[in-house]
């Protein structure tokens, strides 16, 4: 039986993705969503005073999570830009990122619920498979590496991120998430 069949049938399980990792994501999703700004958001969103608190952060902070993976998983991770198809309709121009390859990889996604169609959901951990058959299709037109991340735009303001999280995981707050 395949990894994909295993997930789809049951609760995720394996090294990688423990509930102790869920748990890493609900609080980093947490905290992110204090630490998001202007500055850290994507030009093209700035004058949508409207748009959910998680629109066009989804580059910095999947940047910023790709540099927060411990090496063994972003040695196989990559940062995705693309679109998201579910049912019918195209979610264009997102960021996410994915570790392993083919359909056995995984999708990591803190910034779905910016979407209508994924706001019921707090973040994605799943295999690409797994979303598949639900009818979410991650798309990705650019992977890239966490070194090749450095040269791309999106290096800037996920640094600046990264300074408000530093600050975050100064204050002690992540220990109490953890539990």
């Amino acid at each position: 039986m395949s990894q994909c069949a295993l997930a789809v049938s049951g609760p995720q399980t394996g090294p990688w993705f423990s509930a102790r990792f869920r748990r890493q994501l609900h609080a980093y999703r947490a905290a992110l969503s204090l630490e998001w700004s202007d500055s850290t958001v994507h030009p093209d969103f700035m004058s949508d005073a409207d748009r959910p608190a998680s629109a066009g952060q989804c580059g910095a902070t999947s940047a910023w999570l790709l540099h927060e993976l411990p090496w063994i998983l972003r040695v196989r991770a990559r940062y995705c830009v693309g679109d998201i198809v579910v049912g019918e309709k195209t979610l264009p121009f997102h960021c996410w990122i994915e570790i392993g390859s083919s359909a056995e990889r995984w999708v990591v996604d803190v910034t779905c619920d910016q979407f209508e169609s994924l706001a019921d959901r707090e973040f994605v951990c799943e295999r690409h498979c797994r979303l598949s058959s639900l009818g979410i299709e991650y798309q990705a037109v650019l992977r890239l590496s966490a070194r090749q991340l450095r040269s791309d735009p999106v290096w800037e303001r996920a640094q600046l991120l990264a300074a408000r999280m530093t600050r975050w995981f100064g204050r002690g707050h992540w220990i109490r998430r953890l539990r």
